[in-house]
């Protein structure tokens, strides 16, 4: 594998010779002027490569289903968007709020392979499948840390996006198979050939996965800013793997999300595309590498707080990728004086979002929405 890798990149490398790459990427050398110059060209950027031109918004919003679990109010809600079916997702407040609106947070779920399901990763419900309670005790600790972060006083939005759960492609599969762990488990093994189907058809359109994702993400960013139990000045978002990264372009591409967490899903794009990992169609952006890196993208939120939990052991975020990216990050946040508002830590542990990482994380919400 690694022989091929090596072939592959040399073509990488010799087209890098005769393009001019990133050439909106930080340069340890600028200056807070250079950077905010520098600030508008690259959201501008980002924003061609990545987004739909549809405008951002939703209809027939309705909540579909009340209920009280362990002091959380958890309401079912759903909402339509230009295209495709309605989106489902939770919405979570603490029952004793009070009448007084709260700080929230976008609960992102992650991708896993695991598409039958989304939001539910974040929110157990009655009698779900064996499997995804195996899932969740493997990525989450067991835990549906949407109610979590509600139990500690913040209203939490956690929505399927688009290909996983109430947004997934129907496969025949469904209706074929009578039990329904192997229903699940079936379609997330299919899921991977109709992500390439999806992928293809949306290229042919000059669209991604990713930017599908992120736009259906802004969507429900205006849906939480339109609760009346939210107060739009303290909102956060916080993810772990491809949840991770739709935190990373959140809070990139709109203001409002003043506090962000992005887990398991940082690291410069070279060492991963060098030692030949295959990712899922939601890591890539065509054209990116002519104009930035990921870590680039955290001057779009910058000076304001942000997060970022790496896991020294991922297999698909490599700990090389990690280090450059902490290091430009770190940079970053210096160049403003605001070196306080960037904080970086280092796990002895896989591709996870585990209890202990939990508790960091939300400490670090509590503490940037809660002023």
């Amino acid at each position: 594998m690694s022989i091929y890798i090596e072939d592959l990149w040399s073509l990488v490398e010799f087209f890098r010779t005769i393009e001019n790459t990133y050439t909106l990427s930080v340069d340890e050398n600028f200056t807070v002027k250079d950077l905010e110059k520098l600030k508008s060209r690259l959201r501008e950027k980002l924003e061609e490569l990545l987004l739909p031109r549809i405008p951002i918004e939703f209809r027939e919003a309705s909540i579909d289903e009340v209920s009280t679990r362990d002091g959380v109010v958890v309401e079912k809600i759903s909402y339509r968007l230009p295209y495709g079916v309605k989106v489902e997702g939770f919405f979570l407040y603490p029952e004793d709020r009070g009448g007084e609106k709260l700080p929230a947070v976008l609960a992102l779920h992650d991708h896993g392979g695991f598409k039958y399901y989304g939001k539910e990763r974040l929110v157990e419900f009655p009698g779900e499948p064996e499997i995804l309670k195996e899932y969740r005790s493997k990525m989450y600790s067991g835990r549906s840390w949407a109610v979590n972060l509600a139990k500690m006083g913040f209203a939490v939005l956690a929505v399927d996006t688009f290909l996983f759960g109430s947004r997934r492609v129907r496969s025949e599969i469904e209706t074929k198979i009578a039990n329904f762990n192997e229903v699940v488990k079936k379609y997330n093994e299919e899921a991977y050939r109709i992500e390439n189907i999806v992928a293809k058809t949306l290229y042919s359109i000059g669209l991604s996965v990713i930017g599908v994702i992120v736009y259906e993400d802004l969507v429900s960013l205006k849906y939480l800013l339109s609760r009346k139990e939210v107060d739009p000045s303290k909102i956060g978002s916080c993810g772990a793997s491809l949840g991770g990264l739709r935190s990373l372009y959140l809070s990139a591409l709109d203001e409002r999300v003043r506090c962000s967490v992005v887990v398991a899903s940082m690291s410069s794009i070279d060492e991963i595309l060098k030692k030949g990992i295959e990712h899922a169609w939601t890591l890539y952006i065509s054209n990116m590498v002519k104009y930035f890196d990921f870590p680039d993208l955290t001057l779009l939120h910058a000076p304001q707080p942000l997060m970022i939990q790496y896991c020294i052991n991922d297999r698909i975020f490599p700990y090389e990728g990690q280090l450059k990216a902490h290091r430009k990050i770190q940079n970053i946040y210096r160049k403003y004086g605001y070196e306080n508002n960037y904080t970086g830590i280092f796990y002895d542990k896989p591709h996870v979002f585990d209890v202990e990482m939990q508790k960091d994380a939300f400490s670090w919400l509590n503490r940037c929405l809660k002023l």
